[in-house]
């Protein structure tokens, strides 16, 4: 452990070295390149790959892929004494979706503990408690969680869940000190932002939902109404427009995301293609901010997101690989 200032440019220099082999940028199409999962086992982790059956090394890949992303991340947020809350925040997503993993195994009489992926003493859930869910979630954020969530309750529990993370991560994002604090907000602010037009466009697309309902299930900042909030109100200017009219988008501020309209009159807004250019957008984001502030503690923030989005490739170059799907399509998937 150093002190701040010793910190800050130990982690720009080790950071700086770490984003630089990262397959991020033009490196991520050599992850697409790999001609078949033991090909992209070498190139993602330049060493031999395991001798196992396809599925599994798929499933290897993933994994392994982000044991070493969080193994990374934990090793640079212990590097400070006392790292920003945002930075924390981030990690502990992981914890949110090991909340949801738990739920299923006990919903479904699993009796082994499922596949979590454990962030160590950063997380707030007590896995040698297993199967006692109201043990393993008795201190911290998860303390609410005491029962197993029944099938018809699944879809409440998890919102609940979204939207506490993103209230808690918010009100990291205002915690922050230091230059970077309106870049992380900026920063955090646009994907959250993002991540509710999307899945607000899904719930009408899909689901056929009805406007106040959306809104109902959308994951706000918590200092507002739904519709005031600086998070939720965004999704205002687009909730009642038609999906499949291109017209009615083109002055629309995040139009540069929307899939491409060949044809407009068979034109249909995709999410999937929409919430690839987000990644894309945030992406960007966090490289400039990245080099913006060499000497501030939140730099941890852009490049959790950058290798957040590695970690995306590479699950979805696997993947692409074990369903032998074309390189051009898994390509188009992932938006490289």
């Amino acid at each position: 452990m150093m002190d701040s200032s010793g910190a800050v440019e130990y982690i720009y220099a080790k950071t700086s070295g770490m984003l630089a082999k990262a397959f991020v940028g033009r490196r991520a199409n050599k992850l697409f390149q790999a001609k078949n999962l033991a090909d992209l086992w070498q190139t993602v982790f330049n060493s031999p790959a395991p001798t196992i059956p396809e599925n599994l090394l798929a499933q290897s890949i993933e994994k392994e892929a982000e044991n070493r992303f969080l193994k990374e991340y934990i090793s640079l947020v212990d590097s400070f004494d006392k790292p920003e809350p945002v930075a924390l925040q981030l990690l502990r997503s992981f914890d949110y979706s090991n909340i949801k993993k738990l739920n299923f195994a006990l919903r479904t009489g699993e009796k082994d503990l499922p596949d979590v992926t454990n962030i160590g003493r950063f997380s707030q859930i007590k896995y040698k408690a297993w199967p006692k869910i109201a043990k393993m979630t008795e201190e911290g954020c998860f303390s609410w969680v005491t029962d197993v969530v029944e099938t018809k309750d699944v879809l409440e529990f998890e919102h609940k869940l979204d939207a506490q993370y993103v209230l808690e991560l918010w009100q990291a994002v205002k915690k922050t000190k230091g230059e970077a604090k309106e870049a992380i907000e900026e920063l955090i602010r646009e994907q959250l932002i993002l991540n509710n037009i999307v899945w607000a466009i899904r719930l009408k697309l899909y689901y056929n939902m009805e406007p106040d309902d959306i809104l109902k299930n959308l994951a706000g900042s918590g200092t507002e109404p739904l519709k005031k909030d600086i998070l939720i109100e965004p999704v205002l200017k687009i909730i009642n427009k038609p999906l499949d009219i291109y017209s009615e988008w083109t002055s629309w501020n995040y139009a540069d995301l929307l899939n491409p309209a060949d044809d407009v009159t068979a034109w249909t807004i995709d999410p999937r293609y929409l919430q690839r250019a987000a990644n894309m957008k945030i992406n960007k984001m966090a490289l400039r901010m990245f080099h913006k502030y060499p000497c501030s503690s939140a730099i941890l923030v852009p490049w959790f997101k950058i290798r957040e989005l590695e970690l995306d490739y590479i699950c979805t170059a696997a993947e692409g690989l074990r369903l032998d799907v074309g390189e051009e399509q898994t390509r188009e998937f992932a938006g490289v």
